[in-house]
Parts: structure tokens; C-alpha cells; sequence
């Protein structure tokens, strides 16, 4: 007798702050809402979240296209996508909601979703590859579109997702967890670390293929594999063009310094990695050539980057909380006064905070070294060091939130 393998369905995580963002837009069909994010962060789970709200909401005509599907990969022009939704809508005269998934596999999309939001069709797009926002797109749609950027589960997802699917949560072991395996959604159907190991390796090849070398601008996959491996093990840190380029060069043949630049602008734009820009607090302006990069999942660290022994744990929770403050929806900017660093000035438009972000405050050098940049500044904003020590006390008019408890699962963080 044949022996089956019962297999426990996992209940879909709603993604509560995302949507809570996207609602107010849901039923405007004046402007097109884009979702972003890198490939299987959750976006296509999200706009079907979306769909189903709009179909409760009354008597309505939805079409859900997902390009990435078998069925549709003839549909590779205006005319046929357009086609393709009219045979859908079926001449229906109920309020009519467009979701197209991965829309830049139909190559001048742009024309279809314009049309659509003429016609007052509530439309939602999403894309993993951030050239889905071409000049092409925000000239043609300036002031008629809104993009949402989707990251992988926050640990507060992480938990809140276990808690649903009744997974025994201990707190301090499933955020070691997190840090080192990131929160890619579908990893968590995964028990076993050399499976999630190869779910991660299966999306990088999906995006390498139909995000980067799709596009024809990347002939040399080896020196893109390199890069990708190089950016996944320097989380948290600045980008320097001259000495990537001089140490691929000594490891390997000589490569010329633009080469490199365009090849990791194409690492970026498929969303494997963040800039985050860096800004003179004094002069007030944003330095255009200076940045550091975030990685968007931090499974690529441990599984990519070689270095699944020797993780840096002050360099990775720094990258935890760029994610977190991206996914509550700041702008964030990596702070420079001088020579001196602020982790990061984060800002919703009005308001503003400085972060500094460190693993432990014991030692009186790292105390110094963390305050001094953070009591340079005078202007009134709030100013915090956010660390994993278990006590936070406020010093000097800064305060010191816990990593795990007062930031990623409390409300210690406000502007």
C-alpha cells in the first residue's frame, strides 16, 4: 500500500499595512496603481487581496491577468493585451477593475493602462524590475499613477503569520531565524534550511532571466553572478564603483568600471538590492554619487553571498531596520555631517527623525561614537539609537529603542 504524504495548507497572510495604504485608491480609476517589489515578495498575493475586496464591494467586473502565465506568453504587444481584456470585460457595464500581474512582459504597456484609466477602469499593475517606472511610463502617466513598494515579510508579519498557522512563536529564536533566512513569504512552507536554500536560488535564477538578461542589456551572466554574490555579502555598506570594479578585475580578467556601474544598476533595478542615498544634513542636499546598499531579502546574504559562516550581525539588523522604516512607508536617507555618519534621517514628507542603529551599547567608545553625530544635530527632531541591548534608557534627549520589542513588534518609533 502506497504511503501519502499529508502536507499542511498554510493560511495566506493578510497584508494588513499594505492594504490599509492601497484603500483609499481602490475605486478611483483616475489613477494607476502600481505595485513594486522584487519577485515573489508577495505582490501578486496582495493585488488578489485587493481584487477580492473590490468584488465584495458590489456588483462589479474584475479581470485579473497574470502575464507571467503559460497561457499568456503570445501576448507580447499593445494590441494583443488589449485584445485579450476586452474578450474579458465582455462589454459588461459594471464598474470595471483591471489587475495585471508582471505587465512588462508586454512591451509599451503603458498605452493599454492609459486607455483603461480614461475609461475610469480602476487599474493595478504589478512589476518585479523597476524599469516597469521607464522615463517612457512616468512621461506619458506624470501625475496619473501611485506606486506602492511591496518588501517580503516585516518579523512582525513573520509572526503574525506564524500565530495564524498556530507555529509556536518564541520571539527570540524566530527573529535569529529571520535575520538569517529573511522573509520571503513562501519560504515559510519550507522547514528545512537546504529547502528554503533552494527556493531562494530558484527565484534569483527567475530574476536573472526574466528580469535582468530578458532586457539584453547584460552579456556577461558570469560577471553578473559575481556582482550580485559581491553586493548580497556588503549589506549595510557604501558602494565604491573604483574598488569593485579594481577587485573583480584582480580576481578575475580586467573589467572597465562602466561595465560594472551597468551592471549593478541592473541589480538594483530588479530589486535584489536598495540604494539608499546619502544626504548632507548641512548643506541639505542629496550627494548623487554616494550611497549605500540594502539587500531587499537577507536570505541572499546567507545563501549568496559565501559567507553563511561568518554573518555580520551589526551589518545585518542595520539592513532589518532600512527594510522595516521602507515598508512603513519613510523616505530614508543615509545622514552625513562632516565625517561623521547618521545611520540613516528618515522623513514622511513632514516630519523628520535621525536613527542610529548598533548590535550592543556596552562599550563607552560605541556609546560615543553612536551619540556624538546624533547631539550634533540641533534642529528639534527626535533622535534614536535602536540596538539589541534588552534595556533601553533614554540619554541625553536620545532614545534607545530595542530592536525586536520597542521597534519590529512595538510602537517605540514614532516622527
Amino acid at each position: 500500500m502506497s504511503k501519502h504524504v499529508l502536507y499542511h495548507v498554510m493560511i495566506e497572510l493578510k497584508r494588513t499595512k499594505y492594504l490599509a495604504v492601497i484603500e483609499p485608491f481602490i475605486h478611483d480609476g483616475g489613477i494607476i496603481k502600481v505595485l513594486s517589489g522584487i519577485r515573489r515578495c508577495g505582490k501578486s498575493t496582495i493585488m488578489k487581496q485587493i481584487a477580492d475586496d473590490a468584488r465584495n464591494s458590489g456588483d462589479v467586473s474584475i479581470v485579473y491577468l497574470d502575464l507571467d502565465e503559460d497561457i499568456y506568453e503570445n501576448v507580447t504587444t499593445p494590441e494583443l493585451l488589449r485584445n485579450v481584456i476586452e474578450e474579458s470585460f465582455s462589454g459588461s457595464e459594471k464598474k470595471k477593475y483591471l489587475f495585471i500581474d508582471e505587465v512588462q512582459n508586454v512591451e509599451g504597456f503603458e498605452t493599454v493602462v492609459e486607455f483603461y484609466r480614461k475609461k475610469d477602469v480602476s487599474v493595478f499593475i504589478t512589476g518585479s524590475n523597476s524599469y516597469l517606472l521607464s522615463s517612457e511610463l512616468t512621461t506619458k502617466l506624470t501625475g496619473r499613477y501611485i506606486e506602492f513598494r511591496i518588501l517580503p515579510f516585516s518579523f512582525s508579519e513573520v509572526e503574525e503569520y506564524r500565530r495564524q498557522n498556530n507555529i509556536t512563536i518564541n520571539v527570540q529564536s524566530d527573529f535569529t531565524d529571520y535575520l538569517i533566512y529573511g522573509g520571503m513569504p513562501k519560504r515559510f512552507d519550507y522547514p528545512a534550511v537546504s529547502s528554503q536554500e533552494r527556493y531562494v536560488f530558484a527565484i534569483l535564477e527567475e530574476i536573472i532571466k526574466k528580469d535582468i538578461l530578458k532586457r539584453g542589456n547584460v552579456r556577461n551572466r558570469e560577471l553578473l553572478e559575481r556582482l550580485i554574490a559581491f553586493i548580497s555579502s556588503i549589506p549595510s555598506q557604501e558602494i565604491s564603483i573604483d574598488s569593485i570594479t579594481d577587485f573583480i578585475s584582480k580576481q578575475d580578467s580586467p573589467t572597465k568600471k562602466d561595465t560594472v556601474r551597468k551592471y549593478l544598476n541592473e541589480i538594483f533595478s530588479s530589486n535584489i538590492a536598495s540604494k539608499c542615498m546619502m544626504y548632507d544634513v548641512m548643506g541639505k542636499k542629496v550627494l548623487k554619487i554616494h550611497y549605500k546598499s540594502y539587500l531587499t531579502d537577507l536570505s541572499l546574504h546567507t545563501f549568496v553571498s559565501g559567507k553563511k559562516d561568518e554573518l555580520d550581525y551589526s551589518l545585518l539588523i542595520e539592513n532589518v531596520v532600512y527594510n522595516e522604516l521602507i515598508s512603513r512607508g519613510y523616505s530614508v536617507l543615509v545622514g552625513r555631517k562632516g565625517k561623521a555618519e547618521i545611520d540613516f534621517v528618515v522623513s514622511d514628507g513632514m516630519r523628520k527623525a535621525y536613527v542610529q542603529v548598533a548590535y550592543l551599547m556596552s562599550d563607552p567608545d560605541v556609546v560615543k561614537r553612536e551619540e556624538e553625530p546624533l547631539l550634533a544635530m540641533r534642529d528639534g527632531f527626535p533622535k534614536y539609537i535602536i540596538s539589541m541591548d534588552p534595556l533601553t534608557l533614554s540619554n541625553n534627549g536620545i532614545k534607545r529603542l530595542n530592536l525586536v520589542n520597542d521597534f519590529l513588534l512595538g510602537d517605540g518609533f514614532v516622527l
